[in-house]
């Protein structure tokens, strides 16, 4: 008895173990009305169970089956394809080697050919280049079909090709040594598209009455300056036949653009900002001053000369003739040495009125390039300003500051230099004068000494 619940117990721990979903699902729960009933159902739900394993064996079998018949067929295409692989291979390396005799069969059969086709290739390619850049395209045109075809084609050229190669040659070499006027289309400094008359001498320089044109060869039209560059005037007269020459860019475009850019002498100076503008103000007031005194300079020399011609007629319009106005005053005083000072005291109160204005001259000769100095640092400022905000990567951004650094130096520099000269000029002027007062006055001390 004690085995027979054993056998139970471990049924149903098997029968608990092995039901799955769809099995519960089928079979629901039935009344176990005993003991034997319980062990027939224990033993049918095993027979089951055995009957589902060896379902799934059987699956797994046909299974294995039809994966090693796939791994036969995958055997048997790759051993195909190796067999594909080599043939190809062989005929790849059976190519290859009767390309290589081809080749050497072409080579001997070009020989100097090949050679004249390079030398064909290469000119085209080099005179289309040319032409598609230069001046001339405008009366010929940028591009040539057969030019094109030479420079591009990789057979050998015939003797027409060849014959209409030396033909481009010679036309390209008449139109670039012809200095001649043409009809053409030029876009105006207004970017209107006008037709006009248009001078070129060879590839250098093309021009209209306006001035200079440039080339453009992406849209292959000539450009009006906006702004003409030197020696436009004159190759304006050349255009209306009022001058014989006229000059030329060698670069064929490049000195022209930098001539157009290159800013005059008021834009260089704005180019120096507000230091700029207090530096050329002091200097045209100092040169001013520097000429009013200049002026007077004169008057005062050339009365004093008048004077030292005529020193029996004393007048007072001049530092000479007060001078001896005090002496005349003082002669007959016996007391030499009172005498003596007296005039020294009278040439002393002529020399303000002869050294007036040259401390200040000379002082705007010293602040000048200070000035300039000053406008350098802000400059250089300015610059290492637009570096940390910018980097750089453009040196446009760096040009602002830069040329207010340099152009500002210049300014000092410029103004400085004149006011130096004038300054030293008037003081040559001032000590001329000075001195013939102490020669005056030394001569009237001696001439009185002698007298007695």
């Amino acid at each position: 008895m004690i085995k027979v619940v054993r056998y139970l117990v471990v049924g149903l721990a098997l029968l608990s173990l092995n039901i799955n979903a769809d099995e519960v699902q089928e079979n629901k729960p039935k009344n176990i009305a005993s003991l034997e009933a319980l062990l027939q159902a224990v033993k049918q739900d095993g027979l089951r169970q055995q009957e589902v394993n060896q379902q799934r064996e059987r699956r797994f079998l046909e299974n294995r089956n039809e994966q090693r018949t796939a791994l036969r067929q995958a055997k048997a295409k790759l051993e195909q394809v190796r067999q594909e692989t080599k043939t190809l291979k062989s005929q790849f390396d059976s190519n290859e080697g009767e390309l290589a005799e081809l080749e050497q069969e072409l080579k001997q059969r070009l020989g100097n050919l090949g050679e004249m086709f390079g030398v064909v290739r290469q000119v085209s390619q080099d005179v289309a280049a040319i032409r598609e850049n230069s001046i001339v395209a405008v009366e010929i045109g940028q591009n040539d079909p057969v030019l094109e075809r030479l420079a591009t084609s990789k057979a050998l050229p015939d003797i027409p090709e060849l014959e209409s190669l030396w033909y481009q040659l010679q036309l390209h070499i008449t139109k670039q040594s012809e200095a001649k006027i043409i009809s053409a289309d030029y876009v105006d400094a207004q970017g209107v598209k006008q037709t006009g008359s248009v001078a070129h001498v060879g590839p250098f320089i093309a021009l209209n009455e306006n001035g200079f044109l440039s080339f453009d060869a992406e849209t292959g039209l000539l450009l009006e300056l906006g702004k003409q560059p030197s020696g436009a005037s004159t190759a304006i007269d050349y255009f209306a036949g009022d001058a014989e020459e006229s000059v030329i860019d060698p670069t064929r475009g490049t000195l022209l653009q930098l001539g157009s850019q290159s800013p005059n002498v008021l834009e260089r100076v704005n180019q120096g900002g507000y230091i700029g503008y207090v530096i050329l103000a002091l200097a045209f007031s100092g040169i001013l001053y520097a000429a009013y005194l200049l002026l007077l300079r004169i008057q005062i020399k050339s009365r004093v000369d008048a004077q030292l011609a005529n020193t029996d007629e004393v007048r007072d319009d001049n530092p000479l003739g007060r001078v001896l106005s005090v002496y005349q005053q003082h002669k007959d005083e016996s007391d030499l040495e009172s005498l003596e000072m007296t005039l020294d005291e009278a040439v002393l109160k002529e020399l303000p009125e002869l050294e007036r204005g040259l401390s200040l001259i000379k002082l705007l000769a010293a602040v000048a390039p200070l000035l300039g100095l000053l406008g350098t640092v802000t400059g250089m400022i300015a610059t290492f300003q637009s570096i940390t905000l910018f980097g750089t990567g453009d040196p446009k951004l760096m040009a602002g500051g830069i040329s207010q650094a340099l152009i500002t130096t210049v300014l000092g520099l410029v103004a400085a230099i004149p006011l130096l000269f004038m300054h030293n000029f008037l003081n040559t002027r001032s000590k001329e004068v000075i001195q013939v007062l102490d020669q005056q006055a030394a001569g009237l001390i001696a001439q009185k000494v002698q007298s007695k």
